[in-house]
């Protein structure tokens, strides 16, 4: 490890779960981030300066002004560009020795296989059902953990799905589909933005502690935070014995 990294990172080689040697495997991870929104933004921020070596983020909106009130990797004089290639840009202005690249593409079966191809970990920070559940199907699919995030209104969650500890799924928790009308309603139910940071900041801690095998991972539990209470939750999560994803 080079001078300037060991200067860059020394906060994280202090701790003795991390050291020296678990800087080495946080830079030779690869990462894909399926969305750039607010738990995006704020997860990608914390990485990068974390020194993830590789990192895919994929996402096909572009900023508008709606967004500058959580998804804090973004500036008003990125408004109307695409959210990925002004995420990238701003992002190695942060740490300008990670590789990034981008897909202007939105997740879906067509190109999923494709999108996630050679990921240790993905991180889900989309905002709806569907896409959420198909993230976590071909996750198992493929093998490969992932670090879910979820947020309404006042309240987030977030937790780890890993097939490789058989753990519990997305389907597991959420194995019903929500009306459509009631998922386009919450969407229109607003969002505070400092709880948008708690989860994507938990999101980020998780992601470390997963690749350096530090202390607990939240698999087979969910931590919940409600901002409006100040208070933080966790529950112990059992696997469907006929989910039809990780059963």
């Amino acid at each position: 490890m080079e001078s300037v990294e060991l200067e860059r990172y020394a906060r994280h080689i202090l701790l003795k779960e991390i050291g020296g040697s678990g800087q080495i495997k946080i830079s030779n991870t690869k990462i894909t981030m399926i969305g750039v929104g607010g738990l995006g933004s704020v997860a990608l921020y914390y990485l990068v300066a974390s020194g993830v070596g590789k990192i895919k983020i994929v996402d096909e909106d572009i900023v508008s002004l709606s967004n500058l009130q959580r998804q804090i990797l973004f500036k008003d004089s990125d408004l109307g560009k695409k959210k990925v290639l002004a995420a990238r840009k701003n992002l190695l202005e942060l740490n300008p020795n990670v590789e990034i690249c981008v897909v202007d593409e939105s997740f879906s079966m067509n190109n999923s296989s494709k999108i996630i191809a050679g990921s240790d970990l993905i991180l889900d920070g989309t905002d709806n059902f569907e896409t959420k559940a198909l993230i976590c199907r071909e996750a198992y699919r493929h093998r490969i953990p992932s670090v879910y995030g979820g947020l309404s209104q006042w309240e987030g969650q977030v937790c780890i799905f890993d097939p490789n500890l058989s753990s519990v799924c997305f389907d597991c928790i959420y194995p019903n589909k929500p009306n459509q009308d009631v998922e386009e309603n919450c969407a229109d139910l607003g969002i505070i933005g400092p709880t948008v940071g708690v989860i994507g900041s938990l999101m980020a801690g998780e992601t470390i502690k997963w690749i350096t095998s530090s202390g607990k991972p939240l698999v087979d539990q969910i931590l919940t935070y409600d901002c409006l209470q100040g208070d933080f939750q966790k529950f112990q999560v059992e696997k469907r014995k006929d989910c039809p994803v990780c059963s």
